[in-house]
């Protein structure tokens, strides 16, 4: 519209458009394909030249290391951080003090290991915030919640997951984790 004939250049849809990538020159039919230009070669040439300009000293450093310089080690990299559910289980950093605390924990441990990928995925995310291993553990804690108040809570920044041991009952723990994971409220951020 704007190389047209019929650009208007003083329409809202124009200035909303040049808004948007913070240009502020009042455009008029003899400058607008310079300012088009100009925010082409913004989007196009310096800003990702900034993202490489920041990522080229630490990429610099993995070229020195030979384990980085091949497809198979970089895809050995991703593997790695790949959620499995014996991954994530070795994880787990947990200390049970009674029998409850144990039953909990065997629960939480076939819920894991009954996940397929992408629900394996979800339930890593919401115990550390990334679909990918990105932690060295996950403590676990456990608490003395029931009844309508009863429900896992995660700490992200630990990560840190308080498990009730109230739950009398596998089904009990699949559907409480399952509620919870898919509930997209549950998952803002709520700082207090």
């Amino acid at each position: 519209m704007c190389l047209s004939e019929e650009f208007d250049p003083q329409s809202d849809e124009v200035l909303d458009f040049l808004g948007t990538f913070k240009c502020f020159k009042m455009p008029t039919k003899e400058t607008i394909k310079t300012i088009i230009s100009e925010i082409a070669h913004q989007e196009l040439v310096q800003k990702p030249r900034y993202i490489l300009s920041s990522w080229a000293p630490i990429l610099a450093q993995l070229k020195q290391d030979v384990s980085f310089t091949t497809v198979e080690a970089i895809d050995g990299l991703y593997k790695a951080k790949e959620a499995t559910p014996k991954k994530i289980i070795s994880l787990l950093k947990v200390d049970p003090k009674n029998e409850a605390e144990r039953q909990t924990l065997a629960h939480l441990k076939r819920f894991i290991k009954s996940l397929e990928a992408k629900p394996l995925q979800r339930f890593l995310h919401f115990c550390t915030g990334s679909n990918v291993i990105s932690c060295e553990g996950i403590d676990i804690t456990f608490t003395d919640m029931s009844g309508f108040g009863r429900h896992p809570v995660v700490h992200t920044c630990g990560p840190l997951l308080e498990i009730p041991c109230t739950y009398e009952s596998y089904p009990e723990l699949v559907e409480e984790f399952t509620n919870v994971m898919k509930d997209d409220q549950a998952w803002a951020f709520d700082i207090a």
